[in-house]
């Protein structure tokens, strides 16, 4: 049994009364999307600091199949079909493997090996691979105004972390080089699942692309968690651990494929520009980080950048 739903409009542009005030909802999910990854790589980085990094990879995996596969044995009780039609194993495997298998994977490595403004910031030029892709693939046609908001709004990120960048740029490294990899696949992911969004209940396409794209990354990562003493973490570590299998990814990545199927992957990737400022506000709060002109400016040129791309309307 499948849960189809019709496509015809998934790659129409948004316009008009009701439809702008669609895309303004899916813009407020963005925003809500974009500010829980902009939070938890500090909160991944406080559960790194004390869990080895395959070990911690390797009980997220487990927790988020967990949670992902409780979701739907719910939804079958209520009588809800959580089947998938056999066309789009191809895509959902390749959706599994490039956002499971591979982008978080980088991206949590990357994390345990530079900071999580660096993570931040890296994983903020997602919307320019995104908008290569698109082009590289005609999938979507990007604006030559939404393409100079996006410059805008990425100069911003510069410009915001620029003291950070500076601080580190002598270690720049490994860490450094995975994160931004990752940005590339988590673009490719976003473009391979965007079609399945619009066919399938959300908590359906994360149950089977997580489940595809899990698998492997446990079997590699299970004997690292066998062997890790996991009776000297710390509280606050498993609170941080409890966080990213529930939030940044499974309720986060939930929300981000109703975005995309609604709003199209350009105009949605935009948002990713604002990750490394939720990272900083949060810093703020939590920590006490301080901010400056240079930082305002920065968040300035980020904001002005995304009102430019959004109003260009050149998404098809």
């Amino acid at each position: 049994m499948t849960e189809a739903r019709a496509v015809t409009a998934i790659d129409a542009p948004v316009a008009g009364g009701e439809d702008s005030r669609a895309a303004l909802r899916a813009d407020l999910v963005a925003l809500l999307t974009v500010a829980i990854w902009g939070v938890s790589f500090a909160f991944n980085k406080r559960a790194l600091d004390e869990i080895e990094v395959a070990a911690f990879t390797c009980v997220r995996y487990l927790g988020m199949l967990a949670l992902a596969w409780a979701v739907l044995l719910v939804r079958r009780a209520a009588g809800r079909p959580i089947g998938i039609a056999r066309a789009d194993l191809p895509r959902l495997a390749l959706a599994g493997i490039l956002g499971y298998s591979i982008y978080i994977v980088l991206a949590t490595v990357g994390l345990a090996r530079t900071t999580a403004f660096s993570t931040a910031l890296l994983v903020g030029t997602a919307p320019l691979f995104a908008a290569l892709l698109l082009w590289a693939l005609r999938l979507e046609t990007i604006a030559r105004r939404q393409v100079g908001g996006m410059l805008v709004a990425f100069v911003g990120v510069i410009v915001f972390l620029a003291d950070k960048m500076l601080a580190r740029l002598s270690d720049a490294g490994l860490g450094d080089l995975l994160c931004l990899t990752g940005a590339l696949f988590f673009a490719a992911y976003s473009i391979a699942s965007k079609p399945l969004g619009a066919r399938y209940a959300l908590p359906v396409m994360i149950a089977y692309t997580s489940t595809i794209g899990s698998v492997p990354v446990i079997l590699a990562t299970l004997p690292a968690a066998l062997a890790h003493d996991w009776t000297r973490v710390s509280t606050p570590a498993w609170a941080s651990l409890a966080w990213t299998i529930v939030v940044p990814v499974y309720f986060a990545w939930t929300l981000w494929g109703w975005v995309i199927a609604r709003n199209g992957v350009a105009r949605a990737s935009l948002f990713m520009f604002l990750v490394p400022v939720a990272g900083a506000l949060a810093s703020r709060l939590l920590y006490g980080e301080t901010f400056h002109a240079l930082k305002l400016g920065g968040a300035a040129l980020i904001l002005a950048g995304l009102a430019v791309a959004r109003r260009a309307g050149g998404v098809r």
